[in-house]
């Protein structure tokens, strides 16, 4: 077991195994600290906000979404704006399962009007990106003490301060900012 620091500053464990072997079970427990917090600066960050101004294949805006965007005339780029974005989206964009899969991209998602946290997630990002507002895409967990089911979750942070790398955690699908049920 090999440990190391990677780029964002996290702690990396890499495991080889040089013999052939049958089968493999590793086991990991640990304890999970939140925060009811959803304004982070990383100044430090290997990765510019600049950076995350560029589109992607899965995040590209249709004409049609920027068309929507525009109609909106948002008048300041503000984390509030931005929320009131996200749950227009998260309403324009109905929550179902199985409609939509990993490929499938923020344009073909928003033509569905349908989808789960991935969609709600690269639309937001494709227009945010479009507004000129850096933004990246999180991978993670939302902890509802409703469900058994503890399935894997998305949301975005958008830069609003590029200077400090000052970013803003939003959740489309649930309509908040980032909170302690967020992992």
């Amino acid at each position: 077991l090999t440990e190391s620091i990677d780029a964002f500053g996290n702690i990396c464990h890499v495991f080889v195994l040089d013999n052939n072997y049958s089968g493999m079970l590793i086991e990991a427990t640990g304890e999970v600290l939140t925060k009811d917090q959803f304004v982070f600066a990383d100044a430090k960050s290997a990765v510019s906000p600049y950076y995350l101004l560029q589109q992607t294949p899965l995040t590209e805006p249709s004409d049609e979404m920027k068309h929507y965007l525009l109609g909106k005339k948002i008048t300041s780029l503000t984390p509030e704006s931005m929320m009131q974005l996200a749950i227009d989206i998260q309403k324009k964009v109905t929550y179902e399962k199985g409609i939509t899969n990993s490929n499938t991209t923020a344009a073909q998602a928003w033509k569905l009007k349908s989808g789960v946290c991935q969609d709600h997630s690269h639309i937001m990002l494709g227009l945010c990106r479009f507004l000129k507002l850096p933004a990246r895409y999180v991978s993670g967990y939302f902890y509802d003490e409703n469900s058994s089911d503890m399935a894997s979750h998305a949301w975005v942070d958008v830069c609003f301060d590029i200077e400090n790398a000052i970013w803003h955690s939003i959740d489309i699908t649930n309509g908040c900012f980032s909170n302690e049920r967020h992992i």
